[in-house]
């Protein structure tokens, strides 16, 4: 299989070698490239790589910007308004989102049930969206999501948010209040190489018993490290995307993978962090 990653800036993305510990898993071969695209260039690239990939994933900054070049959306897809995951059949993209799933089992991970709790979401991209959907789904009593300029949050996430009960707040806000159940990190805020960053004071990183940062490097970002210090129960994005690089897999397959390769390879890849 021929297979890759898209995004603007992929240098130290884990990515390819969760794919092929994934591969070989099934005792399959192929590639699993990294594609560096600069903005102004997603379409051109884009419909080039529906003649050349069996499929791919997106990230950061185009996970929405995909969307108009696909033939196709899958129902979660179309409900959250981006997409991590392409299949490529006959010369074009049919687009999904895996963040979801990745998210979902996460959450399952640490115990941390949203159903009738709060939980805020730093961030308005398209991780974040994934997330909020999930927290919908899952029954959460109240939905934040947090940006620097809510007033400036262009329409389509506010729309977004709006059908799902979420409700756009600034990070003062979040600082004055008094936290929430569950906090998720969908900002690259503390990401390699500016590991000394968090997008919240120490002080309000401890107001939450439950943190997932979808951050996977470094292993422990400084939001996490205060939060633990508070008696945290958290996470960072690594399991998350294992669990989507499996479910992605499953799609460019055509059939399901076992739960247990996903723990296994989450495992392996935590040594390399």
């Amino acid at each position: 299989m021929k297979l890759g990653l898209i995004g603007e800036v992929l240098g130290h993305s884990l990515s390819p070698a969760i794919h092929g510990r994934l591969l070989a898993a099934q005792g399959l071969s192929g590639t699993y490239d990294l594609i560096e695209i600069p903005r102004g260039e997603v379409p051109a690239r884009v419909r080039a790589l529906f003649r050349e990939l069996d499929g791919f994933n997106v990230t950061i900054p185009y996970k929405t910007e995909v969307i108009p070049l696909l033939a196709g959306l899958s129902d979660e897809a179309a409900a959250i308004g981006a997409v991590n995951t392409v299949a490529v059949k006959d010369g074009a993209g049919r687009g999904y989102n895996t963040d979801y799933i990745g998210f979902s089992r996460t959450v399952d991970r640490i115990g941390a049930d949203p159903a009738g709790r709060d939980a805020v979401v730093l961030g308005t991209g398209g991780a974040s969206r994934a997330v909020i959907q999930c927290l919908h789904d899952r029954g959460a009593r109240r939905i934040f999501a947090v940006s620097r300029r809510p007033e400036a949050v262009d329409e389509a996430f506010r729309a977004f948010a709006a059908a799902r009960g979420a409700e756009l707040v600034s990070y003062e806000a979040v600082e004055a209040g008094e936290g929430a159940y569950l906090l998720v990190n969908g900002t690259p805020c503390g990401m390699w190489p500016k590991t000394d960053a968090s997008p919240l004071t120490a002080e309000t990183a401890r107001k939450f018993p439950k943190v997932i940062d979808l951050i996977y490097n470094p292993g422990e970002t400084m939001l996490l490290r205060e939060a633990r210090a508070g008696g945290a129960d958290g996470a960072n994005g690594l399991y998350m995307l294992v669990a989507q690089a499996a479910a992605a897999e499953e799609i460019w397959l055509g059939r399901p993978l076992p739960a247990s390769l996903t723990d296994q390879i989450a495992t392996e890849m935590e040594a390399l962090l």
